[in-house]
């Protein structure tokens, strides 16, 4: 197991993410970000106001409800957002009006885009186009939303419903302390048996993999924020893809604490042994989040050993991403953990430190654009002019020596509230350069 999982973090972060379809959402800081890789190979990102529950009611945050809340609220916002990247690429465009920029990404990203442009309604089936017919042209969109709910059905009943089934066609004593223990024992363990199969089969499907690729890249994300470098794709690309704080991993927490509990519920008849279940989902949800959270950052081994599971499923839940799917999980964490600088405080900043270059300059040119042509003095300080007037030290041009060009110091005018970063001109070497 690679010792990156079990290291504190050098940043703390609370930031969260989800893998979606051809694309990554990270929620955090009080925004959360959608970022989807499009047909034409560009990057679609949508950031929106997010405020979770528990930031919003006191009640929402007390120990052991905040978890069930977490829960419901994640199931949620996870299908929402799902759907929406999912609709984003509805509309496909037939092969003809793909730029050929669209497949410079990587061989495996270009086969993908082909393919579905070889899918797109350009080239639909018969299926298709029936249901267009029957449903109109939002007819995708209405088939989204019944695969939620059958999903939903079915995963009631594939992990709830099956294994209390199976377990009661056994034949011996339920009724007693020791034969309700393992009659709770056994269908825990066939729940965790379907639900490993489960994973092991729909990851087998190329669209399936491809998410977990995502799933991948949103981690090595995460993980380059938590260790406070630069959001790169260099330094996102030597990360592990496991992470503790994974949705895997808590998912597998609340089945083992699951078995714990229903251990004590007794066994009945199958009616009542799933409403036992349904009204007890959200105590364990709240008592598992609890030691999901305290194992993901304490030294103790033994309560370590419950996340285990969890980060070993993870080896199928998490691909190894390449390089354009860190580039999406990457855009969505810099929309929610970047924060623009106000233009005034950008102003400022530039001040003070135009005033410590001037110190120890030799000469200042103060230049008044108004004697000159604007478009040839921005081209000759490599930045833009917005009106004349405007003197050299108010775009952010610091004194220079005589015969030194700004351009051969690497100096460019901007427009204020452009910072020095955004053109690739740090502000920490203009003083030393001067």
């Amino acid at each position: 197991m690679n010792k990156e999982i079990w290291q504190k973090p050098i940043k703390a972060c609370d930031v969260g993410g989800e893998a979606l379809i051809e694309g990554v959402m990270m929620r955090g800081n009080g925004k959360m970000a959608v970022a989807v890789r499009m047909t034409d190979g560009s990057i679609d990102l949508e950031v929106s106001d997010y405020i979770p529950a528990n930031k919003r009611s006191r009640w929402f945050r007390t120990p052991f409800i905040r978890g069930a809340v977490s829960f419901v609220e994640s199931m949620i916002v996870g299908v929402q957002v799902l759907l929406s990247s999912a609709e984003k690429l509805e509309e496909l465009p037939s092969e003809a009006e793909v730029s050929p920029v669209s497949y410079e990404t990587n061989d495996t990203q270009n086969a993908h885009i082909k393919e579905k442009v070889e899918k797109s309604p350009a080239t639909e089936d018969k299926f298709d186009r029936f249901m267009r017919k029957v449903l109109g042209e939002n007819y995708f969109q209405y088939m989204l939303y019944f695969s939620v709910a059958i999903a939903l059905v079915l995963g009631i009943g594939l992990f709830m419903l099956l294994p209390n089934f199976l377990t009661d066609l056994l034949h011996f004593d339920k009724s007693g302390a020791q034969g309700s223990f393992f009659a709770n024992l056994i269908e825990g363990g066939l729940r965790l048996v379907l639900f490993i199969s489960y994973i092991f089969l729909v990851s087998r499907n190329k669209e399936i993999k491809r998410v977990f690729q995502y799933h991948g890249a949103e981690h090595k994300s995460i993980y380059t924020l938590e260790s406070n470098e630069e959001l790169t794709v260099e330094n996102a690309r030597r990360h592990t893809t496991l992470h503790p704080r994974c949705g895997t991993t808590f998912l597998f927490v609340v089945m083992i604490i699951s078995i714990i509990v229903f251990m004590f519920a007794g066994w009945h008849s199958r009616l009542v042994n799933m409403a036992i279940r349904l009204v007890l989902l959200p105590f364990i949800a709240g008592v598992s989040y609890e030691i999901f959270k305290l194992a993901a950052k304490t030294d103790f081994k033994p309560l370590r050993a419950l996340s285990m599971p969890g980060l070993m499923l993870q080896k199928i839940t998490t691909q190894e991403p390449d390089d354009s799917m860190l580039e999406v999980a990457l855009t969505a964490l810099k929309a929610v953990v970047e924060v623009p600088v106000p233009v005034d405080s950008a102003a400022a900043e530039n001040g003070r430190e135009m005033d410590s270059a001037l110190k120890d300059a030799d000469f200042v040119v103060d230049v008044d654009i108004s004697t000159v042509k604007a478009e040839k003095f921005a081209e000759d300080i490599g930045g833009t002019v917005e009106k004349p007037g405007n003197s050299a030290a108010d775009l952010g041009v610091a004194a220079v020596k005589p015969g030194i060009s700004a351009a051969d110091l690497g100096v460019a005018a901007v427009k204020p509230g452009i910072s020095a970063a955004d053109i690739s001109v740090a502000a920490a070497n203009l003083t030393d350069t001067l």
